[in-house]
């Protein structure tokens, strides 16, 4: 008799509302628990590749590493007589490796090894490519019988600056139109007169 007390007593207990509620937090807890692990493993997956694709963007073509470098040079890139304003905060700090930095649009800073001028172009979304230059609006000024697109490297014309890596108080000048030389001689010696604000 008291074995069958014993097992209505313990039927009882698993319909109680507390025996019910103790089931239902055990199925809850059952579903949730891997569902927060899967969240959680993506979560760690996707910082992990996070992080390798920043630092493989960081050190392409075996630049240095940050800070083991610290160059400036003045620069200008001169559309159809107008220049781009580089001060202005979309193109400011867009890149760790090479970039220009406290509001000032002239003064290039390079602070790893090997990073060359493009880099530089790529992190503002502008690009030099076959005879065109190619803005971050999106348009391209292209080498046409009226217009040309030159390059200068410390007032030596150049056939391109893309993979040149800048050096101490070097003057750079990307110059698109139809210019003078007297013209150009007069943007080379502005940029030479341009302050470089090495910070």
């Amino acid at each position: 008799m008291v074995d069958k007390k014993r097992s209505g007593n313990k039927r009882r207990d698993d319909n109680s509302y507390f025996a019910i509620s103790r089931r239902r937090k055990k199925r809850f807890m059952l579903i949730i628990i891997p569902i927060v692990a899967a969240a959680i493993a993506v979560a760690v997956v996707s910082g992990l590749m996070y992080s390798a694709r920043q630092q493989q963007s960081s050190n392409n073509n075996n630049y240095g590493p940050v800070g083991s470098a610290h160059e400036h040079a003045a620069f200008a890139i001169k559309i159809n007589g107008k220049q781009i304003d580089f001060s202005q905060p979309k193109y400011q700090l867009q890149s760790r490796l090479i970039h220009v930095e406290g509001g000032d649009g002239t003064t290039l800073h390079r602070h790893a090894t090997g990073v060359p001028f493009q880099e530089f172009l790529k992190s503002v979304n502008m690009n030099i490519m076959n005879g065109c230059f190619a803005s971050d609006d999106g348009k391209q000024y292209c080498n046409n019988a009226e217009n040309k697109l030159r390059f200068f490297i410390n007032g030596n014309e150049t056939d391109s600056v893309n993979n040149y890596v800048i050096n101490p108080n070097d003057r750079i000048l990307v110059i698109y139109g139809n210019e003078t030389a007297d013209q150009i001689n007069q943007e080379l010696a502005d940029l030479r007169r341009a302050e470089i604000k090495a910070t």
